[in-house]
């Protein structure tokens, strides 16, 4: 069965390179670009749920495992809400939308960067302390935004975000509605989309945790998040179909 990466915003397929390896042993591994992200410079038509349904009628997949991060993350709970039968289970990493927090002021100093030095605050921001990934991320970044299409587009999506998220749409999830398993992972230090109260997850969640894997342990902590993510993986193959 295919495992579907969804990275979050501001993000690429490429946000995955640490992952994709070590997963690809438990299914053929599809890591996507979200409409105005990496690649794909398509704007967003209709809810970003409606976008991953057609994705995956396009990729003819009709029933996948997915891996996600941040927004992604929200994307597939949306997705999954709408249409169950399609989601074999989802590990979601820093899930953004389960509750009203999340660092808006930073998101938009990321989409106004302009500079090295603009970009190396959100990536050190991103990473939740300084380490040797932060000068590539902020390269790589400020080369997104160097696109004024692309920003365009992405200045669009955040503001829809704000919007979904003051009326509460986003934290609003009817656990008992997606029958899959699920698993959530987060760093303890993340400034971006901070650690939840438990109010905010099913009951019973299955959720791990990291000391300083930052918003991003996908790049950061891709060892501890791949083991997390296999195990899981490996337990579903394991029970009788």
């Amino acid at each position: 069965m295919p495992i579907v990466m969804l990275h979050g915003f501001l993000g690429d397929m490429f946000s995955w390179q640490y992952c994709i390896v070590p997963l690809a042993r438990y299914g053929r591994i599809m890591a996507l670009d979200l409409p105005g992200h990496g690649r794909n410079l398509a704007s967003w038509s209709g809810h970003p749920a409606g976008w991953l349904e057609d994705a995956l009628d396009a990729l003819e997949v009709s029933r996948c495992h997915v891996v996600a991060h941040s927004f992604g993350a929200w994307i597939a709970l949306q997705g999954a809400l709408r249409a169950p039968d399609r989601f074999a289970s989802l590990s979601l990493v820093a899930c953004a939308g389960l509750d009203s927090r999340f660092n808006l002021p930073l998101l938009r100093q990321a989409l106004a960067a302009d500079d090295l030095d603009k970009a190396l605050a959100y990536a050190q921001s991103l990473a939740g302390r300084s380490c040797d990934s932060v000068p590539r991320m902020a390269r790589h970044h400020l080369e997104q935004m160097g696109s004024a299409e692309r920003r365009s587009i992405l200045t669009e999506m955040l503001e829809d975000m704000i919007v979904t998220a003051a009326s509460g749409e986003a934290r609003t999830v009817n656990w008992e509605a997606l029958p899959m398993p699920l698993r959530f992972f987060w760093s303890r230090d993340d400034r971006i989309v901070p650690l939840p109260e438990s109010s905010s997850f099913p009951p019973e969640p299955d959720l791990v945790l990291n000391e300083d894997g930052g918003h991003i342990p996908h790049i950061l902590r891709p060892a501890w998040l791949t083991a997390g993510i296999g195990d899981f993986l490996a337990s579903l193959q394991r029970q009788p179909a």
